[in-house]
């Protein structure tokens, strides 16, 4: 948001000068995000613990708005001994991120609020039994 201000001077005459006015405006980078959709749990079978993963769609739901040239992060923090790597799909990209987190970078959507629709492909660890877990890790948008 820029922001003039004029003034008026009185008792002073201009007629016939001349004057440039430099106005520059500095706009703070800002990224906001709400969750639409989060899978709370997530149920292990045995035929998931057999086939090693579980895929979870639409495990995830964001919409998100920035006005960052550079873009922003997702940042996906968990500590967990259920699964081995996360695979994060998103509108056909696929990142592998440890079983502890990490952050996908993403371009700027030109100041348009965008949906993130994220699927998920859970390595599952050797030692998993299965049954009902908690979501494990969060997911937030920061800036660069």
């Amino acid at each position: 948001m820029v922001m003039v201000a004029l003034m008026t001077l009185s008792g002073l005459s201009f007629a016939g000068n001349k004057a440039t006015i430099m106005v520059s405006a500095t706009v703070i980078a800002r990224v906001s995000q709400s969750l639409i959709h989060q899978v709370s749990s997530i149920n292990v079978t045995e035929g998931d613990i057999k086939r090693g993963f579980i895929e979870i769609p639409s495990g995830t739901i964001l919409q998100i708005k920035t006005n960052s040239r550079n873009g922003y992060t997702l940042h996906f923090e968990g500590e967990n001994e259920l699964f081995k790597e996360v695979t994060v799909i998103d509108k056909g990209r696929t990142t592998i991120l440890s079983s502890g987190g990490g952050f996908i970078h993403q371009t700027n959507s030109g100041g348009n609020a965008e949906v993130k629709d994220l699927s998920y492909k859970l390595l599952l660890n050797e030692n998993i039994q299965s049954g009902s877990y908690s979501w494990p890790f969060r997911v937030k948008a920061s800036l660069l």
